[in-house]
């Protein structure tokens, strides 16, 4: 059996009488100086990984190896290489990509075994980061396979897919919340003064509760035509949600809908008040994250009431309200499929037939 290689690892060197500790990379009985000290894990990291990448431009990834012989840093650095210029949230998945490395930076691809994934899962803060992250594992380490680098099927076990979260709002809670956000003014020595701190809050709430919008389409969306961001074309009634550079996942659809006349109406009095984007906080575009979740508890609504909420809020309205699964999907920019799985039992037609079955009595009599 060939000796299996024992990939770059960091190491922390323990302090001296002239130095403090720092950490080392140790590779085939070598060090290699990180310049960071103990404090300074995140920078030691990085340096590791530059290390990785030297080591694949000089001497260049396996082909057709056992698993043993493929690092799982560099299935991940080949994966993020690849990858990073088709997602549309880099930094989302490069910080996947560390926390990954993190736990199997020192592994090989023999390593992935399903006790291995479970134990990575317990380590997570909870069962839905793990299972994005793994399948972010098993992406990679699938395409080491597809280039020929492994020779060998590796199999990514994944936490159970948690329930999806379908929280939706009443209109009294709606209301009380957007009452909150309009009339919370700043305090000074314990007294309110003239500002108005949450108003930003109040009409992100209207935005995306009118258009049924995934919070960043709404909250980076501007009044004017600007590169990367998504348009309010208030003269032509069109929300562009996303640029037409921009790059999406299928399952992510953002396709363009008309504003609906009632927010129409707020959005063109909040333009002519000078603002450049509907969700402005001092001049500029701001991500409303904190100031909701601090509306949300001063409203003393439930915790479970987040941003995503208004999506839920707003496709279950529509589905009550008896409008075609067609529209809503279109509207949403879901597929039928899920409008109908996830939301469909609100629309007021749902199981009709089979209500009006027993209603007249038609249920346990055959059909003639």
């Amino acid at each position: 059996m060939s000796r299996r290689l024992q990939p770059p690892k960091l190491v922390l060197r323990p302090a001296e009488e002239d130095r403090g500790a720092v950490w080392i990379i140790y590779y085939q009985r070598r060090r290699y100086s990180t310049g960071c000290g103990e404090s300074d894990r995140s920078g030691a990291q990085e340096a590791l990984e530059r290390f990785l990448a030297k080591l694949r431009v000089e001497d260049g990834l396996p082909s057709s190896a056992p698993a043993h012989g493929v690092f799982v840093a560099d299935a991940l650095t080949l994966y993020l290489t690849e990858k990073q210029d088709e997602v549309a949230r880099k930094g989302e998945l490069a910080s996947r990509i560390d926390t990954l490395l993190d736990f199997w930076g020192d592994k090989t691809l023999a390593d992935i075994h399903e006790d291995s994934c479970k134990d990575y899962a317990k380590a997570r803060t909870t069962p839905a980061a793990a299972r994005r992250e793994l399948e972010d594992l098993r992406a990679a380490v699938a395409m080491a396979i597809r280039k020929g680098i492994c020779r060998e099927s590796v199999k990514v076990t994944l936490p159970p897919k948690p329930r999806g979260r379908v929280r939706f709002m009443t209109r009294d809670e709606v209301a009380r919340l957007l009452w909150t956000a309009w009339r919370r003014k700043e305090i000074q020595k314990g007294e309110d003064t003239a500002k108005y701190t949450t108003r930003h809050v109040a009409r992100y709430i209207l935005a995306a509760l009118y258009t049924g919008s995934r919070s960043a389409r709404v909250h980076r969306a501007s009044f004017y035509p600007e590169d990367g961001r998504p348009f309010f074309d208030l003269d032509a009634g069109i929300f562009y949600r996303m640029s037409p550079d921009e790059k999406i996942r299928p399952n992510k659809r953002a396709p363009p809908i008309r504003i609906p006349a009632r927010l129409m109406a707020h959005m063109k009095r909040w333009k002519a008040m000078g603002l450049r984007y509907p969700v402005e906080y001092n001049g500029k575009p701001a991500d409303p994250k904190k100031a909701f979740r601090a509306t949300v508890a001063r409203a003393r609504l439930s915790d479970d009431i987040v941003r995503h909420t208004f999506r839920h809020t707003t496709v279950t309205w529509l589905m009550q309200a008896g409008m075609p699964v067609y529209d809503v999907a279109g509207f949403a920019g879901m597929s039928e499929k899920v409008v109908e799985e996830v939301y469909g039992h609100h629309h007021p037609d749902h199981h009709a037939g089979i209500s009006d079955a027993f209603t007249s009595g038609r249920a346990g009599r055959r059909k003639a």
